[in-house]
């Protein structure tokens, strides 16, 4: 009875501590439980002749904690995610964790009244997600179960409409000082199964700095970006390739406009450049040009635009890369849901990323809102090589390709608000696609011309302290 009596008072002042917290808007408790059905049958690259579609379900499970003061912020979101069966009933030692920390940062607030007298000034430091605007080159790639983040440190401003942010990343692999073991050598490629990067670079950075610059006005925002990352050599001894010293940079340097003509028209363009070095020490010499026009008729968008992204004319082989890489940003948003480009899967001729022709995508991407809770979407993706395409041994024809077109994608969404922080999404997408793309995808053998792809996706976003 007595301890009965002590876990009813225990439970009673956590509780009323908890309440005080809420109520002052400093503690916040979210989840979010996502299930994803998919039918793939040439998702990532286009289908051998005999394959059969294959059917799974993946889930994520995330618990999110936040607690925020007028001096400091606190986030730790910690997610397991994991496809249904690929587990046994009782875990083996060898199956490995899938429980890891997607976010563990602190904010110091540097501004207040009392001190700098501007909206914002802190310094963030921790494991983050870092996305900026449209997530082009900065994003946190959340329709990934796994999602992406940074371990960096970012001094944040804004004031008035501007905006400035500055951020830094410093990876290795371990924290001793021991024979074999250097503190300046990093292993950026995780050993397989595990698929490094989402954009076919196969090594993470060893250190990262960008500045981001912004202002905001009622006639929309525009934005410049300095990113530079940089990656460890390595060295090739015996036909075995181990990380050396020193590190190879790249630079990204470019800004985008996202203006407000209309109430019924937006418009939107950014340009971007690459150069230095790409991770092999070659010299970088890349661009990306976009630009897009969305116009909004009652309850229809209608959003056309065009992609371009620089690559190498594989026809011969050159001492300068000019392949665009769209950094840590999210490809599955701009460049077609089937993910055939700048996703894991190498895209280049005999599956070479450096033999990559680059890409133009001319889309137009269609918004209907039925309601506030039914929406749909359709958007359609017509595919081409911004370069020559070479021919290759593994090519089913053994010839040169005569044109640059690689297809067509049509994608279609329909999303549904059950009820509040409970929704549903179904997709489907095909990709009709010409010899070119069978060639520039790994492995070049003899495939279908045509790829589909279908998900059931339910999503719950539960706030544990709302009212």
């Amino acid at each position: 009875m007595k301890r009965n009596l002590l876990t009813t008072l225990f439970l009673s002042g956590a509780s009323f501590i908890l309440l005080q917290h809420t109520a002052s808007a400093q503690l916040s408790v979210t989840g979010q439980l996502r299930t994803r059905t998919e039918l793939r049958d040439g998702q990532g690259s286009l289908p051998a002749e005999d394959a059969k579609a294959s059917v799974f379900t993946n889930q994520r499970t995330r618990l999110n904690l936040g607690y925020n003061t007028s001096r400091y912020r606190f986030l730790v979101s910690v997610q397991d995610v994991r496809v249904w069966g690929a587990d046994q009933s009782t875990i083996s030692n060898l199956e490995g964790s899938k429980l890891f920390m997607h976010q563990a940062w602190g904010e110091m607030i540097l501004s207040d009244s009392t001190t700098i007298n501007v909206d914002n000034l802190s310094v963030k430091a921790g494991r983050q997600e870092i996305v900026y605007d449209d997530a082009r080159l900065l994003g946190n790639l959340d329709w990934l179960q796994q999602a992406r983040r940074h371990d960096a440190i970012v001094l944040k401003f804004s004031n008035k409409g501007w905006a400035a942010d500055a951020g830094f990343a410093f990876n290795q692999n371990h924290g001793k000082d021991t024979p074999g073991k250097n503190g300046n050598v990093y292993n950026g490629t995780p050993p397989a199964p595990v698929v490094p990067g989402t954009n076919g670079i196969g090594m993470m950075y060893k250190s990262m700095q960008y500045l981001y610059l912004a202002r905001t006005t009622k006639f929309g925002k525009v934005n410049a970006l300095l990113f530079k990352d940089d990656f460890q050599k390595t060295q090739t001894i015996a036909g075995v390739t181990t990380p050396a010293e020193g590190v190879n940079s790249r630079i990204t340097v470019g800004g985008a406009l996202f203006a407000t003509i209309t109430d019924a028209l937006k418009l939107n363009a950014a340009a971007y450049y690459q150069g230095n070095n790409d991770r092999f020490g070659n010299t970088l010499d890349a661009y990306n040009l976009t630009a897009d026009a969305a116009y909004s008729y009652n309850k229809l968008t209608i959003n056309p635009g065009f992609d371009f992204l620089s690559g190498n004319n594989t026809t011969k082989q050159g001492t300068v890369n000019h392949r665009f890489d769209p950094l840590y940003g999210t490809p599955h948003k701009f460049w077609g849901y089937m993910d055939y480009f700048y996703v894991a899967d190498p895209f280049g001729v005999d599956g070479n990323a450096g033999r990559s022709p680059g890409l133009v995508d001319y889309f137009i991407r269609n918004r209907y809102k039925a309601s506030d809770k039914l929406q749909f979407t359709l958007d359609l993706h017509e595919f081409y090589a911004a370069n020559k395409i070479a021919d290759s041994e593994l090519s089913p024809t053994g010839k040169a390709a005569t044109t640059r077109r690689l297809g067509t994608e049509l994608d279609v969404v329909a999303n549904y608000s059950i009820f509040k922080n409970v929704a549903i999404e179904a997709g489907y997408a095909t990709l009709f696609a010409t010899d070119n793309l069978n060639l520039l995808k790994a492995p070049a053998t003899t495939k279908q011309e045509r790829g589909q792809w279908a998900y059931l996706m339910l999503n719950f976003t539960p706030d544990f302290l709302a009212r």
